[in-house]
C-alpha cells in the first residue's frame, strides 16, 4: 500500500497546475482544484480517515476520477451516492522489479511504432489514431468517450510515452503507454483489438511499456488493472495490493 500511495503521489505532484491543490490529510492524497472542468485532477482514498475531508470537500474536489479502496466503506458508499460518476472495478498494483521485465516481441504480423503527440508529426503512429482505435475496441477504458476530450486527457498526462502496434496495413490494433514521474511510473492505455486477443500483444505492449520507463529512470511501477488486464500484470511481476474503485466524472 505505501508503495502504491507513494507512486499515487508523486504523479500529483508532476500533474500540478497554477491554482491547483495538493491535497494531503489522513486516509486520502489528491490533486483538486482549479476549474469543474479539470481533465487531471485526481484523488486517491485509502481508507475512512478520510471520510470527513470527503464529505466536507465533494462539491469542490474538481477531480476527473476520484480511486477508493474498498477498505474505505463509508468513502465508497459516499462517492456511490454522487451524482454524475461511473463507477470502475479494478485493482491495484505494484510492481518493484523493473529491471526484471523482459522484451518481448509482440504477434506475427504486428509491429510496435511510436506513438506522436505532435500535428504533422510523421515519425510515429497520430495520437487520435491511436486513441480512435483503444476507444473502439474498449470504451470503457478512458474517462470520456469523446474523442476530443479523450486526446485531451493523453495530452495532460506529463512525461508521457505512447506506443501502438500495428499491422500490415498500418492499422492500429493494439496501444500501451507510461509515464515516469519521480521514481515512479504508471502504465495506462494498455488496449488490444479484440481480434488480436488471446496471442500475447497485450502482454509484449505492457512489458514495451515498462522497459522504456524503466530506461527513463523509473524504480517501481504502480497501475490500476481492469479484469481483462490482471492477468498480464500478474505474468510481468506485478503483486496486488487491493481492490480498488475508480469513480470517473461523467461531465
Amino acid at each position: 500500500m505505501d508503495a502504491y500511495v507513494h507512486g499515487f503521489r508523486e504523479r500529483a505532484l508532476a500533474m500540478q497546475n497554477p491554482g491547483q491543490e495538493l491535497l494531503v490529510e489522513p486516509g486520502v492524497v489528491g490533486l483538486i482544484g482549479r476549474s469543474a472542468e479539470a481533465l487531471d485532477g485526481r484523488v486517491l482514498i485509502t481508507d475512512d480517515r478520510a471520510r470527513d475531508v470527503l464529505a466536507v470537500r465533494s462539491a469542490d474536489l474538481n477531480a476527473r476520477v476520484v480511486y477508493v479502496f474498498d477498505q474505505a466503506a463509508a468513502c465508497h458508499r459516499l462517492m456511490s451516492e454522487a451524482v454524475g460518476h461511473r463507477p470502475t472495478r479494478c485493482t491495484a498494483m505494484v510492481c518493484d522489479a523493473l529491471d526484471a521485465i523482459p522484451d518481448l516481441a509482440p504477434a506475427a504480423g504486428l509491429r510496435v511504432r511510436p506513438v506522436s503527440t505532435r500535428p504533422g508529426d510523421s515519425a510515429g503512429v497520430p495520437l487520435t489514431d491511436a486513441a480512435v482505435a483503444a476507444l473502439r475496441s474498449d470504451p470503457e477504458m478512458a474517462p470520456t468517450t469523446d474523442i476530443d476530450g479523450f486526446v485531451g486527457y493523453l495530452l495532460a498526462i506529463p512525461n508521457a510515452r505512447y506506443l501502438a502496434a500495428v499491422d500490415d496495413d498500418g492499422l492500429v490494433r493494439a496501444t500501451a503507454a507510461s509515464a515516469t514521474w519521480g521514481s515512479s511510473t504508471g502504465v495506462f492505455f494498455v488496449n488490444t483489438d479484440p481480434a488480436w486477443r488471446g496471442r500475447g500483444v497485450g502482454t509484449a505492449m505492457t512489458a514495451a511499456a515498462l522497459r522504456a520507463a524503466y530506461a527513463a529512470g523509473a524504480e517501481r511501477a504502480c497501475l490500476d488493472a481492469s479484469t481483462l488486464g490482471l492477468s498480464i500484470y500478474l505474468r510481468l511481476g506485478f503483486e496486488p495490493v487491493g481492490p480498488i474503485t475508480q469513480f470517473v466524472r461523467m461531465s
